[in-house]
């Protein structure tokens, strides 16, 4: 029961987060990725003290450097990247490229983890990998794709591969997931806020005044970022970086099912197929021969 509770929070962090790509593409029009990401983060930053009113201070500078790492890999760099690759490449391409994480995850894991990796498990992420190209790519007459933006999203799927890794590590710390949640994302605003001060435009940050940006970004703060980033940190340790991973090939189809609802539009025969056949790769990598 315990186990089947971690792959429930596994699940939820998922389509939470596929639903961000959503909540993200509608506050562009009003706030840079930059803003976005700040502003999301301050929030979860104060929500998580909030919830864990508990001062963590400086641990030790192995603990600290391993955690400042974790920040600027997966807090930071990769959920900033994804969003600026957009820029140079089809959203098809991005959310194609972002759900191969879990193989990268599971070479990383496997390397400096000892985490288990058989031919079972790769022949699974392959047909969830086909799978989520049915998704991305099977009702489009043509493949929409841009190098640069490619390139971009690729390095950063090695990033969140590189936060998994050190998130199960520090995981053996033995700390609170919230506080420590709460340090990687204090690590992320001091990292951003020079670059904030540099790029930010306040007449577009005044646009978080407004009812619809407001609801969104606390959206995006409270549960997309304080929330799952901690669910999602307990799962790592719980079920293992491999095991967790596994679940970002849904988030293809949580994103597809949450543009669909919000833009009104149906969703394709080659996609829906998608789903099935991504869904039984995700099948495939848990089966457990008798």
């Amino acid at each position: 029961m315990e186990r089947l509770k971690e792959h429930f929070l596994a699940f939820f962090t998922v389509l939470i987060w596929g639903i961000t790509f959503v909540c993200t593409k509608y506050l562009t029009d009003s706030l840079s990725s930059l803003e976005i990401l700040y502003i999301r983060y301050l929030i979860a930053y104060a929500v998580l003290w909030i919830i864990c009113p508990h001062f963590f201070g400086f641990t030790n500078l192995k603990h600290e450097v391993m955690m400042f790492f974790a920040a600027m890999s997966g807090a930071a760099a990769y959920q900033y990247l994804e969003n600026v690759s957009v820029c140079y490449t089809s959203p098809a391409s991005v959310s194609f490229i972002t759900a191969t994480a879990p193989i990268f995850t599971a070479i990383l894991a496997h390397k400096f983890l000892g985490e288990k990796l058989n031919f079972k498990i790769f022949a699974g992420m392959a047909v969830s990998v086909f799978g989520i190209f049915l998704i991305c790519f099977g009702d489009s007459k043509t493949i929409e794709t841009g190098l640069m933006g490619d390139m971009i999203i690729f390095f950063s799927i090695w990033l969140w591969a590189v936060y998994s890794v050190l998130v199960k590590k520090i995981s053996a710390f033995g700390y609170r997931g919230f506080l420590v949640t709460r340090r990687l994302f204090l690590y992320s605003v001091i990292a951003m806020t020079p670059f904030m001060a540099a790029t930010g435009d306040f007449e577009r940050i005044k646009s978080v005044a407004r009812p619809e940006v407001f609801i969104n970004l606390l959206f995006l703060g409270i549960l997309a970022s304080a929330v799952c980033f901690a669910t999602w940190n307990r799962s790592v340790e719980k079920l293992g970086a491999t095991t967790t991973s596994k679940y970002l090939f849904i988030s293809p189809i949580i994103t597809l099912i949450a543009q669909s609802l919000f833009y009104k539009t149906a969703v394709g025969a080659a996609a829906l197929i998608g789903m099935a056949v991504t869904l039984i790769g995700v099948g495939i990598t848990e089966f457990k021969n008798n």
